[in-house]
């Protein structure tokens, strides 16, 4: 069940536990109801014998029954019931319900005082139907010594077999309606169960979105333990970061100074000038690095009014070109940093902008895994050799064609903290084609 909710876990579990209860239950009360009734029966048919044998009499060797019994159904033709004697291997009787019936055949005979019961009878008088068979021996006195004979009730069982299953019917209807009670009954529990789960996702969205800083909802006690970490994770994130960017800061204020004197030394050599310039912009640099250090809780910035006001400065700065510069895609939002956002951007337009002979097109897209910013000219373009070479892991984009300086190294590093990826391709303008990629949802690391 992988991948799969709780609440559909739980319906699919309780489908299964009724798909199998349901059924043995039917069978055990079918079973248990079927047994009772066939006891109820033999005990009917028993008594109907014992009735059979008080009203026979064995005058010497002639026996003797009443036109009239005391059972009525004996007495009914069709009824469903027949009674049967036999003695000295001859039916001396049979009940006025066998008007329609020739009975040569009945069951086997048991012995003096034993009882026979068959619950499934295929008479050979009646094969269409199943019939209760009940067969009892007794012993009456004749002219000489005692004699066997032998009683049969049997019964019809088209009546049993329609009452077990009207019984199964209603059986399955009540407990059908049982089941959808229960699912519904499970639903609505679920859905209050669920519900403290559903507000901690989304007060845990809200805060990754920079919407809220805690997680504020009252929640059941077994929630209380996770609610704290949280927060006091979001709490120690922030403190590190906050102690992270001052340390930093109080490292560029302690190599600003130095640095600042040695290059206003009057009587420094050109080559140490140079190497001290170059030692300040590797610092510079790397503590802007580090303070990129993306937040795990961003709220989302809209790229398009960035990437428009990026766009109006560029026209500005390159003025002469007389650029046709269009921000053109959907609206999209970008979870981070706006400055670092608006860095990213502008390194990328910079650049095209120098190598633009007149068009730059910055397209907006959004998928469900990524949004992209895409920046294209119609410049000379990137050689495709030193394209691949540039998106190696280790190079550095300041190694490759003109124009495109250290403000690329700083895209690459900050394309790289937020998990994001960098394509170089050729634009459609036969230009570069330079393409921003960032998960489409913020990240929590």
């Amino acid at each position: 069940m992988k991948g799969l909710s709780l609440r559909l876990r739980a319906i699919i579990l309780t489908l299964i536990a009724l798909t199998l209860f349901i059924p043995l239950t039917v069978f055990t009360l079918d079973r248990a109801y079927t047994a009772s009734l066939t006891q109820a029966k033999q005990d009917e048919l028993k008594l109907m014998s014992l009735a059979l044998i008080s009203a026979f009499e064995l005058n010497g060797d002639i026996p003797y029954m009443p036109e009239l019994l005391y059972e009525e159904q004996l007495n009914l033709p069709d009824s469903g019931y027949i009674g049967l004697i036999r003695f000295r291997d001859k039916t001396v009787w049979q009940s006025a319900s066998a008007l329609h019936y020739d009975i040569t055949q009945p069951p086997p005979i048991p012995a003096v005082g034993e009882e026979f019961f068959v619950e499934d009878y295929t008479a050979q008088f009646d094969k269409k139907r199943s019939h209760f068979a009940y067969a009892f021996t007794a012993e009456f006195a004749g002219t000489e010594d005692f004699e066997p004979v032998h009683f049969y009730i049997f019964n019809e069982k088209t009546k049993f077999d329609q009452e077990r299953n009207a019984f199964l019917k209603t059986v399955w209807q009540w407990l059908s309606l049982l089941a959808l009670a229960l699912l519904i009954l499970l639903l609505i529990g679920m859905a209050l169960l669920l519900s403290p789960v559903r507000e901690l996702i989304n007060e845990i969205s809200l805060t990754a979105k920079g919407k809220q800083a805690r997680l504020t909802h009252n929640y059941p006690v077994e929630f209380s333990g996770l609610q704290n970490s949280i927060n006091q994770l979001m709490q120690i994130e922030e403190d590190q970061r906050k102690r992270y960017k001052n340390s930093l800061d109080d490292l560029a204020h302690s190599l600003k100074t130095p640095l600042a004197i040695a290059l206003g030394s009057q009587h420094l050599p050109d080559e140490a000038r140079d190497a001290l310039k170059q030692i300040d912009s590797l610092i510079r640099r790397q503590l802007k690095r580090a303070t990129m250090a993306k937040s795990g809780w961003q709220a989302g910035i809209d790229i398009k009014p960035i990437a428009a006001k990026i766009t109006h400065a560029i026209k500005k700065i390159y003025l002469d070109k007389e650029l046709s510069i269009r921000v053109i895609g959907d609206d999209i939002t970008f979870y981070g940093d706006k400055t670092d956002l608006m860095e990213m951007i502008g390194n990328i337009l910079d650049n095209a902008a120098k190598a633009a002979n007149t068009v730059i097109i910055v397209t907006l897209k959004s998928s469900e895994k990524w949004i992209e910013i895409g920046v294209e000219d119609d410049g000379p373009g990137i050689p495709e050799h030193l394209r691949e070479k540039l998106i190696q892991r280790g190079e550095r984009f300041d190694t490759y064609a003109e124009g495109q300086g250290i403000g690329m190294a700083v895209v690459a590093d900050l394309i790289t903290i937020y998990q994001g990826r960098l394509l170089i391709e050729k634009s459609h303008l036969n230009g570069a084609k330079i393409t921003l990629q960032f998960p489409a949802s913020p990240s929590m690391e």
